[in-house]
């Protein structure tokens, strides 16, 4: 199970330094550790949240134990419960980023499975702890060893994922903020980057860079070598698509100065950052581009140490970990793991820059559409309709190339993005029941041929046992009288 969370969801949820990890689980630190013992059941309980497909197979690895879970909540809640009840009145004394992961990780795991009141609760304790540990203030690094430095900086990008979550999708209001606008303002974003290196290169006393990459000058026939891909710059990449694209959205939403301005004002500034997103990965590596094939592959540059080559497990054995260890004895096999995590990773990237792209479209409309209400119109109704006909070519193209992306990747790399990359195809989706045109002409069928498309794809991405009630009241205030 660990070896398919390093495999398939680290490079996702980047929340352990993986040769400490496997060093640890090498020498069975669960068995006198409380901490990490923790940790190891909230990665399970991700995993199984993450994979359904393999819940089978994790089944059977214990026949007897196995049969306690008919369900993958069963399982979830069975770990989460375990992490809770071992801690004692003085856990949280002593705060960590590890305490922080395991909260973060079992309020994932829990919204995977669609038990969202319980996700919500786990997001209140690892929200206080960033507060805490100050993962959003840079100064709160000095005194950390690299490994430490680099774990937390990828923990406030996991933070600032969840919070820009909050801030833009409709439903989600209820939950805790972290940020004000002018904390907001004052994060510095660049410093708390991670490096561009993988974890082989990180130790605690310093991160020793990669050996340099010789550019060589491009030619018709041979084009510009690139630097080679690492899954750091994998993370990079999406953090950077998610900042670009949030940045906005964030800094103007509730905000009383955005209303004074002019519909002009902000549809010329809505655009420009919409023409800014839609290259803004023009630049990505090969094996991160939108239509890349395993032919663009650069060789891995994440090196397989020793300590590689041993299945990831501490006292348990593991289908999948003998199916990894096959697969690393194979020519080629190491390779292929690492193009897996690619495709996971260009997956992420790609679903979540067009979702950016069609919030923005959307903000557009809505700004169009303001502009034909009041008494200071600047824009007759007939002229709305038109401008919003003008955009639906652009809404048209970004549900085709999501479309794309979702037929072109393998099911398999699309399923560690769990329900996250399904609300955002879904919102994507949704755009098309809003189309401008009649019913009888063309852009409304194809509208219509679409939609069926991204349902039966919806079908197969949603996983959640559970009814998920993500943007409905799905608690009850048991204090108010029932009024039938």
């Amino acid at each position: 199970m660990m070896a398919d969370y390093l495999d398939l969801i680290y490079p996702l949820v980047p929340v352990v330094h993986r040769p400490s990890f496997r060093h640890d689980l090498a020498n069975n630190r669960d068995l006198t550790d409380p901490d990490f013992f923790a940790l190891l059941m909230s990665l399970v309980a991700l995993t199984i949240g993450l994979l359904p497909s393999r819940f089978s197979v994790y089944r059977s690895v214990d026949p007897e134990a196995g049969i306690r879970f008919d369900t993958r909540t069963a399982m979830i809640n069975c770990c989460a419960d375990v992490c809770t009840r071992q801690r004692d009145a003085s856990y949280w004394d002593q705060i960590s980023l590890r305490k922080w992961v395991v909260s973060y990780v079992l309020s994932v795991a829990c919204f995977q499975t669609g038990q969202v009141n319980r996700s919500r609760m786990f997001d209140v304790e690892w929200l206080q702890l960033s507060r805490l540990l100050g993962l959003h203030r840079i100064s709160e690094y000095e005194g950390l060893n690299c490994i430490e430095t680099q774990l937390r900086k990828r923990a406030f990008w996991l933070l600032f994922y969840a919070y820009a979550h909050t801030r833009v999708q409709n439903g989600r209001w209820e939950r805790l903020t972290y940020f004000n606008q002018s904390e907001l303002r004052q994060v510095n974003f660049e410093a708390l980057m991670p490096v561009e290196v993988d974890d082989e290169y990180i130790f605690e006393t310093r991160v020793v860079p990669p050996a340099p990459f010789m550019l060589s000058p491009g030619t018709p026939s041979q084009p510009e070598q690139r630097p080679p891909f690492t899954l750091a710059s994998g993370f990079i990449l999406h953090s950077r698509v998610f900042l670009k694209g949030l940045r906005e959205a964030m800094s103007y939403v509730g905000c009383e100065c955005e209303l004074r301005r002019g519909p002009a004002v902000r549809l010329a500034r809505l655009r420009d950052l919409l023409q800014e997103i839609r290259y803004m990965l023009d630049d990505a590596p090969s094996p991160m581009r939108q239509w890349a094939s395993s032919e663009s592959y650069d060789a891995p540059t994440t090196p397989q140490l020793d300590g590689d080559s041993q299945p990831a497990m501490s006292s348990y054995g593991s289908p999948a970990a003998a199916h990894s260890a096959s697969l690393t004895s194979e020519p080629g096999g190491y390779s292929k793991i690492i193009q897996g995590q690619a495709e996971v990773m260009r997956a992420n990237i790609h679903v979540t820059h067009l979702w950016l792209q069609s919030l923005l479209l959307e903000q557009v409309d809505l700004v169009l559409q303001e502009s034909a209400i009041g008494p200071n119109a600047a824009m007759g109704s007939e002229e709305i309709t038109e401008a919003l006909k003008a955009n639906w070519a652009e809404r048209e193209d970004i549900c085709r190339q999501m479309l794309h992306l979702l037929h072109s990747i393998p099911y398999v790399y699309l399923e560690p993005n769990g329900l996250y990359l399904t609300y955002k195809v879904r919102d994507v989706a949704v755009t098309l029941l809003n189309c401008p045109f009649e019913p009888h002409e063309r852009p409304a069928r194809r509208a219509a041929e679409y939609m069926r498309d991204f349902t039966r794809a919806l079908s197969r991405l949603d996983r959640s046992e559970i009814m998920n009630t993500n943007s409905l009241k799905s608690w009850v205030d048991a204090d108010r009288e029932v009024r039938l």
